[in-house]
């Protein structure tokens, strides 16, 4: 007798109930791996319990892990106490140099509207 293909079976669980599950994880799945350019994976497991019947219990679960986006990376340097800090503390400060934390606005001038 030949072996049935498992896509009959596949669809006969829980009514298709698992093919449809299936199909719209994968659809999740392909999108998400798509849009962040990283590998997520899809498992589907089977447990099959033989019954005091003659018949076979036929247990699913699927799993699917989505990729995570890529996350931003901080820089800091350590200070000799243990701390983090932003500068690094083996670089001098120059004289002269100051932070700019707001550039004033400038008036432009249409040059072209000038007589």
């Amino acid at each position: 007798m030949p072996v049935r293909p498992f896509n009959d079976a596949l669809r006969k669980i829980r009514r298709g109930g698992l093919a449809d599950e299936l199909s719209e994880e994968l659809n999740r799945l392909t999108k998400a791996c798509t849009e962040t350019g990283r590998a997520g994976e899809l498992v589907m497991k089977l447990k099959l319990k033989p019954g005091k019947g003659g018949h076979i219990e036929v247990f699913d679960d699927v799993t699917v892990r989505m990729p995570k986006p890529e996350r931003g990376v901080s820089i800091f340097f350590a200070t000799p106490d243990g701390n983090l800090q932003t500068n690094d503390p083996r670089q001098g400060e120059l004289e002269g140099i100051r932070s700019v934390d707001a550039e004033p606005e400038k008036t432009v001038r249409d040059v072209r509207a000038a007589g």
